[in-house]
């Protein structure tokens, strides 16, 4: 059964975040929070962790899983290229809920690409989820704390309710927003595809731009 941490998410005690983060490095699976959802986090660089995620979801494995980081210089260990709109949409939009699919480099687990090439990476806008990613010092897995298929969860007593029995321990800080995902825009794509609408509209990201996105499917 999951270990339930609660933690406040105005005053975060460290120590908590500490604790959720080193159950991380062990091979561990950590719900937390986001500024969306609740994510299932586990180790990115670690592939067995990253295949139990898969286990516990009950998720496909040709459907690729997204990565947060906390820092933008981390960027360039997980990509091999980081084109100029990128970086645009980057300046813009993060921190916050934009995931931005680039090629894959070698340091991501094959196991997070759904047998393909890309990697979906964001640096989420919230300042608790930030804290975790520092103290993990790795690319943390964001999967929605969820079955497959299931709705995405603000709220912790759902992810313990569906998960806790398969999961390690849940940073529970209350209720997130959780209105909408994060919108999903793959730059590989000439134009850039929008995989998924989120929290961002694909007309804001139309008029930042100056150009028209594809549609895609996630």
């Amino acid at each position: 059964m999951a270990k339930v941490i609660k933690i406040d998410p105005e005053n975060p005690d460290i120590s908590k975040i500490k604790e959720a983060a080193e159950m991380l490095k062990k091979g561990g699976i950590v719900a937390f929070p986001t500024d969306t959802f609740y994510g299932l986090g586990v180790d990115a660089t670690n592939d067995k962790a990253v295949k139990r995620i898969y286990a516990v979801k009950e998720r496909d494995y040709d459907k690729p899983i997204l990565i947060l980081i906390d820092k933008r210089d981390k960027i360039s260990k997980y990509v091999k290229d980081i084109p100029q709109i990128a970086k645009k949409l980057i300046d813009k939009f993060w921190p916050g809920p934009l995931t931005i699919i680039f090629y894959a480099s070698a340091a991501v687990s094959q196991s997070l690409l759904g047998r393909g090439n890309k990697i979906g990476i964001r640096i989420p806008n919230n300042p608790l989820t930030l804290l975790f990613l520092k103290a993990a010092d790795r690319p943390v897995t964001a999967t929605s704390a969820n079955l497959s298929g299931k709705p995405s969860p603000s709220d912790p007593k759902k992810v313990n309710e569906n998960l806790g029995e398969k999961i390690d321990i849940i940073l529970d800080a209350g209720r997130t927003t959780g209105i909408k995902e994060s919108t999903v825009i793959d730059i590989t794509e000439h134009p850039p595809v929008c995989i998924r609408e989120g929290m961002i509209t694909v007309k804001e990201i139309e008029g930042f731009l100056g150009i028209k996105l594809r549609r895609g499917a996630i």
